[in-house]
């Protein structure tokens, strides 16, 4: 998965440009073909899709950048037909040490029960976890909305698709600040921008409907927390 989802033209404010959506299976053609250099067969079997079906997929892509280089549009990267492998080795050695040695961050306001906005949550508590069992926890200070209303009001317009502006972008690096060695945020939701920010920082956000911290810790540590990405907003 791509690290940072979100490309503009420099010095163009969002409320000018419009988009291009390139997706995930659309970014993954790009990078067997034109990084990896592997031949269409080689990446179409790579991605257990037919010839065919890849050089449409690696057409569109194309097509999208070449649309958003030349008509200075931005670059959104998301959704697509695809699935995440998990048989990798790698993958699974690099989960397990995650797993093995992290710190998880869960929005709340009283450390009992995960807020359901991640935005107006006053703060986090920190889990510091070995071989799957907690060994700390620490509760931490967190800008919300509250913070950023006092210092510009509480209706301050945004343009651009919600949460991806830079005054948007600016609040989210400074939530993100707190928890910046934690590996993964659990909370009850969030907005898209907010989302693909803190994925920007290599935290994975973690949307659930689980009410208690203890629950939804124990069910992540355990592989069996479902992300429910659809709650987005």
């Amino acid at each position: 998965m791509p690290g940072i989802t979100y490309y503009k033209p420099a010095g163009i404010p969002l409320r000018f440009l419009d988009e291009v959506c390139l997706s995930i299976d659309e970014l993954e053609a790009l990078r067997l073909k034109d990084l990896e250099d592997l031949d269409q067969e080689q990446c179409a079997r790579q991605m257990n899709i037919s010839r065919a079906t890849f050089q449409r997929v690696l057409e569109s892509a194309r097509k999208k950048l070449t649309e958003a280089l030349l008509k200075g549009k931005a670059i959104r990267i998301a959704g697509g037909a695809y699935e995440l492998e998990s048989a990798q080795p790698a993958i699974n050695n690099l989960n397990i040490r995650r797993k093995n040695n992290m710190k998880i961050a869960v929005v709340t306001d009283d450390e009992i029960t995960i807020s359901q906005h991640f935005g107006r949550a006053s703060l986090y508590l920190v889990v510091t976890t070995q071989d799957g069992k907690i060994t700390g926890k620490e509760k931490r200070p967190k800008m919300g909305h509250s913070h950023f209303a006092t210092a510009e009001g509480a209706h301050s317009e945004h343009s651009g698709p919600h949460g991806f502006d830079a005054a948007s972008q600016n609040k989210h690096a400074s939530m993100a600040e707190a928890i910046k060695d934690c590996q993964v945020l659990i909370t009850g939701g969030m907005g898209r921008g907010a989302y693909e920010s803190l994925k920007s920082y290599k935290i994975e956000p973690v949307i659930t409907d689980i009410k208690n911290i203890d629950e939804a810790i124990k069910l992540q540590l355990a592989g069996n927390l479902p992300n429910l990405v659809d709650k987005l907003h």
